[in-house]
Formats: structure tokens, C-alpha cells, sequence
């Protein structure tokens, strides 16, 4: 397939959460033909820009007060449900070399509607637990009842990368590249709930730690078509609370198919060659140009894998694990750079290690613009 002015630039979506309940890691290609989720082995041609906006929306099938409060009598501290999750970033690429990409989110985030079953202080003893009883008669909590905590939002953690493109094959319309990056602990931490108490590390919107990235992106372009793979893995490190949210790894595949585009061609094998103004007197910039709207309709599998958080050193056996989602999603490139996407997923393979809320749709949108 023939591909537009290729922008990476990371999501909202690499918030480090490590519950069920958190977002899907992406490189969002703004401006760009193909995968939507999926990296691709693409990189920015030099001095081009891109900006974009992604917006990513989790719908998770919630777990009943009855639930949680049999969890708690059960023993299954820690337990919570979450009605939905959404983020949104806008995202920065440039290009400083025809093979290196700099990009960088700026991330949102909204956990909404989180509960969980009050947790009593039956061994705790003297002043403390006299102190806890008053609190607890202050807010209207027993043991047997469900705690709702309310919304977090904030400021998510800003990541950069880099993208180096370490394979160029036009002919064959083949890419490769290699992708490093590091996540900086700039999201809010001090969100607090209903009743006044920090939340968990693990429900804020930033993690408070500095984590690296490193992965590898492929393409195959044949026509019409074209084929996307990526794995990305994710270093988590120690942030606020003495917490560990643990680390990601994410593996995708994309099978892509492009219709429409008029009479458009391919920038870096351009015809028009020094006649084509588009093509900035013959230089190899990798755009298509058309009069008419181009589609690219696009079949997904995004694989999630995270460790469980760990607190102080303690386990947290509900957290982590994995999640495959299946998404179908359509791409529309208009003339003079801008583009528009949807993406809808449903999970396929769910193995989350204890008790969580599960995902039941995800949906992506996003609009981009390349200079």
C-alpha cells in the first residue's frame, strides 16, 4: 500500500497503570496510512512535524456491592471495581533525520466511579483503632458495606522516545526500527477519594517513577496491503508509596488494506520528480498527494502483559496479567496532511490474576495533522 508522511508520537495510553482497569500502551502514527494501535517500521521524514490527539475510552463490566462485599468477608483485601477508564493525550514527532524520530505525550487521564469493600481495622489495637472507629462513624462506613472512593484524573506521566529506523527497503516497501524511550514520573499522585484518603498508588494518574522503554517495529508493504508488527516492552521502577506497579510488555500485529486516494502517488518514488511541486523540487519526502479522501480499513490484535504491583514488597494478587483485544478500525486521510481514526476492540484472551474488573470494550479515536 502506498503510506502518508509517517509522525510517531506516544499516547495518553502509556500511563503505567497495573490493574485490569488501565489503558492500552500505543505509539499513535499521526498523519499516517496503516496500523492504528500497532507500530509500524516506519520513521519522519527530516525536519517534518507532526501533532495529534488520541483518545482512548475502556468500558469494563463492573463487580456488584453483593461481590465485593462476599470478597471482603472472604478475605480478598483490595478488591475494587471501576465503571470506566479514559485517557487522552496530545502527541509531538519530528523528524531529525530521514531514519531518527523524536516524539513526546503530553497525557490526561479519568478513572471513574471506583468502589471497593470497607476494609475493617479488627487487629489493630488502643488509640489507633479507636481513631479509625471515629473515622469510620464520620463517613458512615461498616464492616459488610461498600466503599465508594469517586473519580481520579490528572495529569498523566510524559513520555519521550526515539525512533530509529534500522531497516530501508523501497523496492521491496520493506522497514524496520528500533525504539527507545523512557517514561518521567510527571502525572499527579495526590489524588484523594470521597472520604478523604489518598488513593492507592495504582489508581493515580501518574506513577511517580522513571521508566525506560525499548522495542522493535516491522512493515511489509505488498500493494494494497500492508503488514505491522511491534513488541515494546516497559521497565517499571519504584514511584510513590514505596509502590512498584510492575512492568508491561505489549506485542501487536496489523493487517491493513488501502482503498481510494484518486489519482494519488507516492512521494518517495514520484514521477513528477523536480516537476512536482508537492515534492519540494524532486527531494525523496514520503507523502502521498491526492484530490480525494483515502481509507485504510484496518484488522488489529494488541496483546498487554503486566507484572503484579508490588508494595513495600508485598504482592498484590489482584493485580496485572494479560489481556489480548481484537480491533477493527478505519483510518481517513484527507489532502494537505490531516487524518482521522476510529478503532473499536473487544478482548479476546482475558487471564488476570485475581479478582479485577473485566475490560468489555475499548475504543480509540484520534485526529492528526502533518506539517
Amino acid at each position: 500500500m502506498n503510506s502518508q508522511s509517517v509522525f510517531t508520537a506516544l499516547t495518553a495510553a502509556l500511563l503505567t497503570s497495573a490493574l485490569a482497569d488501565h489503558p492500552t500502551i500505543s505509539l499513535e502514527q499521526g498523519g499516517t496510512g496503516g496500523p492504528i494501535t500497532t507500530i509500524s517500521g516506519y520513521t519522519a521524514p527530516k525536519g517534518a512535524f507532526g501533532v495529534s490527539t488520541q483518545s482512548q475510552i475502556i468500558y469494563y463490566d463492573q463487580i456488584s456491592d453483593e461481590d465485593l462485599k462476599n470478597f471482603s468477608f472472604l478475605g480478598a483485601e483490595g478488591v475494587h471495581s471501576t465503571q470506566s477508564l479514559i485517557t487522552a493525550g496530545t502527541n509531538f514527532a519530528y523528524g531529525v533525520t530521514d531514519r531518527f524520530t523524536l516524539g513526546m505525550s503530553l497525557p490526561y487521564v479519568w478513572r471513574n466511579n471506583l468502589r471497593e469493600a470497607h476494609h475493617g481495622h479488627v487487629e489493630e489495637a488502643g488509640a489507633e483503632a479507636e481513631h479509625h472507629e471515629e473515622e469510620e462513624a464520620e463517613h458512615g462506613a461498616e464492616e459488610g458495606t461498600v466503599d465508594v472512593l469517586g473519580d481520579v484524573s490528572g495529569l498523566g506521566d510524559i513520555p519521550v522516545y526515539g525512533k530509529f529506523q534500522v531497516l530501508r527497503d523501497e523496492q521491496s516497501h520493506r522497514f524496520a526500527a528500533v525504539i527507545a524511550g523512557l517514561k518521567t514520573p510527571t502525572g499527579r499522585t495526590d489524588s484523594k477519594t470521597n472520604a478523604g484518603e489518598l488513593f492507592e498508588a495504582h489508581h493515580q494518574a501518574g506513577s511517580g517513577s522513571w521508566d525506560p522503554m525499548a522495542g522493535f517495529a516491522f512493515t511489509q508493504g505488498l500493494g494494497a496491503w500492508s503488514v505491522d508488527t511491534n513488541v515494546l516492552y516497559t521497565f517499571v521502577n519504584d514511584g510513590s508509596q514505596d509502590t512498584n506497579l510492575g512492568d508491561i510488555f505489549n506485542y501487536n500485529l496489523a493487517l491493513s488494506y488501502r482503498l481510494g486516494g484518486g489519482d494519488g502517488h507516492h512521494h518517495e518514488n514520484c514521477p513528477g520528480g523536480t516537476q512536482c511541486p508537492a515534492c519540494d523540487g524532486g527531494k525523496a519526502v514520503v507523502h502521498d498527494h491526492h484530490d480525494a479522501p483515502a481509507w485504510d480499513f484496518v484488522l488489529e490484535a494488541n496483546g498487554d502483559w503486566r507484572e503484579e504491583v508490588n508494595i513495600a514488597g508485598a504482592v498484590d494478587g489482584n493485580t496485572g496479567g494479560h489481556i489480548l483485544y481484537l480491533s477493527a478500525g478505519t483510518r481517513v486521510l484527507f489532502p494537505e496532511g490531516w487524518a482521522g481514526t476510529l478503532s473499536v476492540g473487544l478482548p479476546a484472551i482475558e487471564n488476570l490474576n485475581g479478582i479485577q474488573s473485566d475490560p468489555d470494550v475499548r475504543i480509540l479515536t484520534g485526529f492528526s495533522k502533518s506539517f
